[in-house]
């Protein structure tokens, strides 16, 4: 059956080619200029892959493939590049004071003519906010938008903060023409202001005369249908897709030929504690096991090099903190063993485990077994820490146990990895009551306690106190302008409240004969698609 399928996707894909014009056509023929030296030659279009069953609706499309061409047909206020830096789009400018983000709009155009106002922009987030996108993760901030005037919109936000530029990356459409129909009831794709636009039966794309920057060199997107992996697969496999992404979620990655360019997905790979566990408490034996791991071994044996080392807490490629950060990518047995001596495990059993008296240094690591390179990477972790004479259970369970021991805090250790959002909050991984802060709300629960018991003690107890509580307190107070992101990066790394081991990183890849793909990001994948040049073969 596989065969025939096999067969009969091919027989469609020449078929759809065959349909080609002559200027979209590849020509083994290169053209000389009067002096007999040969010239290159470039098409004018592109292949990829779509869903005929899937929307072009950026906030209802469910298949990626779909939801990669929206970016080309919907543009928004703000997009970042691979090192998160904000590139205004539609926005104009972008003022951020203390709790306000004003932005003021360019004079765009849909591609139906009509102008882009800012009813438009607060239309699209209100859809952004319903939806079950990332648009909305991303947007959690904003407590209210509003209409200055129709080149004006402002977004208030629960908290101050000066990164909020970087989550604009939503896609803005024209009032109400996500909801128009054809004769059908069925609904015609929304209308953009992006790149490109739509032909009548949603097979190609073409160049949108009123796009308001830069057009590009491509005219033309040829589109072909891939229902299903398997479809998709295949055509990744013969080289019929000129471009493709994928954030190798399931840890499988394609074989396309062509060059390969790894997107920043700011995806991070961690180790949760259990504070709640008293030796994992010590910041010293947090310290211990970030010293005691190799992350470049992880990244290159777990990973095959689709992620990146952590050198600190953020994102090492982002330039606010890249000179703050420190963390060594390789294990340093040094600091590792002057931390366990520093609280007392000093001395190793037969087993080559540290102790301390009667108290070995022996835990569990939690990891989801339905994740392949994850559970790669633990088995790492353990071998790696075992060489510094702590001794680490690896338990493998379904993502729904995995799930049900975190939330009940049944667990030492966990491995992890959590989507970062493009401003940079760790506070739902930090803070007590966070989301994603399992094992510290157990230890927002005994620094109330020890703040309590410490009233009338020494000075030392009150220092004490006071140092459990600083990374938390940093957080809170960054997002009331009295700390700095450098204060956040610096006090993250000291108190080491979970350690960080990669950035995972995505895969773009693009037939050979693309040049000037000098910038792809996952907020835009076809972000420099205006400098393409396809060489025909």
């Amino acid at each position: 059956m596989k065969k025939v399928i096999a067969f009969l996707i091919t027989a469609a894909l020449i078929l759809t080619l065959c349909g080609c014009d002559k200027n979209s056509m590849a020509t083994n023929k290169k053209p000389s200029d009067n002096n007999g030296t040969e010239t290159l030659e470039y098409k004018g279009s592109i292949t990829l892959l779509y869903s005929k069953a899937d929307t072009f609706n950026p906030y209802t499309a469910k298949t990626e493939v779909n939801r990669q061409l929206c970016k080309l047909l919907y543009e928004p206020l703000v997009k970042t590049d691979d090192d998160f830096e904000p590139h205004n789009c539609i926005a104009k400018s972008v003022k951020i004071s203390k709790d306000i983000c004003t932005v003021v709009l360019k004079s765009v155009k849909f591609s139906d003519g009509t102008k882009l106002t800012a009813d438009d922009v607060v239309y699209s987030y209100k859809l952004a906010k319903k939806s079950k996108t990332s648009y909305k993760n991303k947007l959690y901030m904003v407590e209210s938008v509003s209409v200055k005037d129709s080149n004006t919109v402002v977004f208030t936000l629960k908290k101050q903060d000066p990164y909020f530029a970087n989550v604009l990356d939503f896609p803005v459409i024209k009032s109400g023409s996500d909801k128009k129909t054809d004769s059908d009831s069925v609904k015609f794709p929304p209308v953009g202001a992006g790149r490109y636009k739509l032909n009548k039966d949603n097979t190609v794309l073409t160049l949108n005369e009123h796009y308001f920057a830069k057009k590009s060199s491509i005219k033309k997107i040829n589109l072909i249908n891939s229902p299903d992996m398997e479809s998709i697969t295949h055509y990744i496999e013969i080289g019929a897709t000129d471009i493709y992404f994928t954030d190798i979620s399931d840890g499988e990655i394609p074989r396309m030929s062509g060059t390969k360019t790894n997107i920043n997905l700011n995806n991070l790979v961690y180790i949760g504690v259990n504070h709640a566990n008293k030796k994992l408490a010590l910041e010293n034996l947090r310290q211990a096991i970030s010293s005691g791991i190799d992350r470049s071994e992880i990244t290159k044996n777990a990973y095959f090099n689709n992620a990146m080392s952590c050198t600190g807490f953020f994102n090492p490629l982002w330039d606010d903190t890249k000179s703050l950060q420190n963390i060594q990518i390789t294990a340093n047995s040094q600091i590792t063993v002057e931390n366990l001596e520093e609280i007392g495990y000093n001395k190793l059993d037969s087993d080559g485990v540290r102790r301390n008296g009667n108290s070995p240094l022996s835990f569990s690591l939690l990891v989801n077994k339905e994740n392949s390179a994850r559970v790669a990477a633990a088995k790492l972790i353990a071998s790696q820490l075992k060489k510094q004479g702590i001794k680490i259970t690896v338990v493998k369970t379904s993502f729904k146990e995995y799930k049900r021991r975190l939330k009940n805090g049944e667990f030492d250790l966990y491995l992890g990895e959590v989507k970062i959002t493009e401003n940079m909050d760790f506070s739902e991984m930090v803070l007590a009551g966070g989301s994603a802060a399992y094992g510290i709300k157990a230890q927002a629960k005994k620094d109330t306690e020890k703040e309590e018991e410490v009233k009338g003690g020494t000075e030392n107890q009150k220092k004490k106190k006071s140092k459990t509580l600083t990374c938390a307190k940093v957080i809170k107070n960054f997002y009331k302008g009295k700390n700095s992101i450098s204060d956040v990066a610096v006090t993250l790394q000291n108190d080491m409240p979970f350690i960080p081991v990669c950035y995972r990183t995505g895969v773009l890849f693009c037939n050979e004969n693309i040049e000037n793909l000098n910038m792809a990001s996952l907020s835009d994948i076809y972000f420099s698609i205006d400098s393409y040049k396809i060489k025909k073969n």
